[in-house]
């Protein structure tokens, strides 16, 4: 009865983003050419607040070959709420020449460590850091982490790759503990073992809602594999072919490759990506620290090649 429900769910929203105002398949205006053709990609849900870097990883994953979005969450408890969001990824996929892709959004609240990101940031990103144009992305009338757990029915080998405040993949872990551990993997950026602060936390996507990145590294032997990519292995700088693509604003003000870099670990698990398995605690201002063993895989630095060559893919 509860896979029935969850297909008529998923019927219900893929008619929903088919019914979405069409897109120009030829590319967008910053002279991109057509979407590559997609074979046996990797089905993915994105979990995002729409900074600077969360677009520029979203437009390489749209794009990408060997990837398919089929769905964005919106982690409401970082940088954007849903209305803003939806209307600033509507912008992104009309310029990157991709069509909509029915999104859910997640509650407000963070846990009780929880802190709000910076005002001045928060503006900047709901103004869209200057993208215009589209339509606002189809909403699902469920929230983020039932939208996903319908997904994990249709699309067995789903996986998620969350780029905000791990706010709505706890929630999924909380409400639909079997359908998370159906996820082939979770990918994560998030936390710092290092720092330096700034405005008073190492890293804000662990510090918007630190128990909720807890519950997520918390290991009960049936979570799916995760990858963690702190923000200690991001190169910095703007990719050289994400700032000749077309994107504007976007590129310009990326003086580093955060979710990029979780972008290129997702689709690259090499041995180029450095890493260490285990268990890992977070502190309220997002310092990630070694508890012991675990299963937990922390990349330790992303190359910037590896990256770049993942925008020249997406992006050419």
């Amino acid at each position: 009865m509860r896979r029935r429900a969850a297909a008529v769910l998923l019927a219900g929203l893929v008619a929903l983003t088919a019914c979405t105002a069409p897109y120009d398949d030829d590319g967008g205006p910053g002279g991109l050419s057509a979407v590559p053709v997609k074979r046996d990609p990797r089905p993915v849900v994105v979990d995002t607040d729409l900074g600077r870097d969360d677009l520029a990883a979203i437009a390489v994953l749209v794009r990408h070959p060997e990837v398919e979005v089929v769905g964005f969450t919106i982690a409401t408890t970082g940088l954007v709420g849903c209305a803003d969001g939806r209307r600033v990824l509507g912008a992104l996929l009309a310029l990157v020449g991709v069509a909509p892709v029915t999104t859910a959004c997640g509650r407000d609240d963070a846990g009780p460590d929880g802190r709000a990101f910076p005002a001045p940031w928060r503006r900047q990103a709901a103004g869209g850091f200057g993208l215009t144009g589209g339509a606002p992305l189809p909403q699902a009338p469920v929230p983020a982490e039932r939208l996903v757990a319908a997904l994990t029915s249709s699309y067995p080998r789903l996986e998620l790759v969350a780029l905000g405040p791990l706010t709505n993949v706890a929630a999924l872990r909380a409400a639909h503990p079997d359908e998370y551990a159906r996820l082939r993997a979770v990918h994560v950026m998030a936390a710092s073992r290092s720092g330096p602060a700034v405005a008073g936390a190492v890293e804000w996507n662990a510090a918007a809602d630190p128990s909720a990145l807890r519950e997520v590294l918390s290991d009960d032997g049936v979570a799916p594999p995760l990858t963690l990519v702190p923000a200690d292995a991001v190169p910095q700088g703007t990719p050289p072919a994400l700032a000749g693509a077309g994107l504007g604003q976007v590129a310009e003000g990326l003086d580093t490759w955060w979710d990029l870099a979780a972008a290129a670990a997702f689709l690259d698990a090499s041995a180029d990506l450095a890493a260490e398995r285990g268990a890992w605690s977070v502190a309220p201002d997002g310092r990630l620290s070694r508890a012991g063993d675990g299963r937990v895989r922390l990349v330790n630095q992303v190359p910037a090649d590896v990256v770049d060559e993942l925008c020249r893919t997406s992006l050419a």
